[in-house]
């Protein structure tokens, strides 16, 4: 069971502070506030938190999944729909993993699309967007560092060829 005040993952909302732990109806819940909206609270039953919630990553863990990002391949899904429905399913997942590649390959046509002067659809854009979130929110915390200065670290991991800085 998590303390009141510990910082979390939760698989939808990414990672999430336990405000408090109330009982509710005869049974124990968690009440969650989400680093991305800090007006937001949900309610996670205790007995269901191995489905819904898990520890942030740990630094190693994090290198791990930095150097997954290093060997995605360039291919980009050129099927929308294929992509989505694929992305989806991995955005709700929960598993970082999955969403690390998500984001790299959404990179990859987001940059086709600038090359080409064609547009980055709305749909993909929305998914990047909450992928994107839902990683380097839990990089950052897993590290240590400011959000605002994540994706700069690890790109930096990234082009030095090794993911131990």
């Amino acid at each position: 069971m998590f303390e009141k005040g510990k910082i979390i993952v939760h698989k939808s909302h990414g990672i999430c502070t336990i405000a408090d732990i109330l009982q509710i109806g005869g049974l124990n819940y968690y009440k969650i506030i989400p680093s991305i909206d800090k007006t937001m609270s949900i309610f996670v039953p205790v007995n269901k938190e191995n489905e819904l919630l898990r520890e942030v990553l740990t630094e190693k863990q994090a290198d791990d999944i930095v150097e997954y990002m290093r060997q995605i391949d360039d291919k980009v899904i050129d099927d929308s729909k294929e992509r989505r429905d694929s992305f989806h399913k991995k955005l709700s997942s929960g598993d970082l993993k999955e969403i690390a590649y998500m984001c790299n390959k959404l990179y990859q046509l987001k940059q086709i699309k600038m090359d080409t002067n064609s547009k980055f659809c709305l749909t993909d854009n929305a998914i990047f967007e909450k992928a994107s979130k839902l990683l380097f929110d839990e990089l950052a915390v897993a590290y240590n560092i400011k959000r605002d200065e994540i994706v700069q670290f690890v790109v930096n991991k990234l082009k030095k060829g090794t993911s131990n800085c």
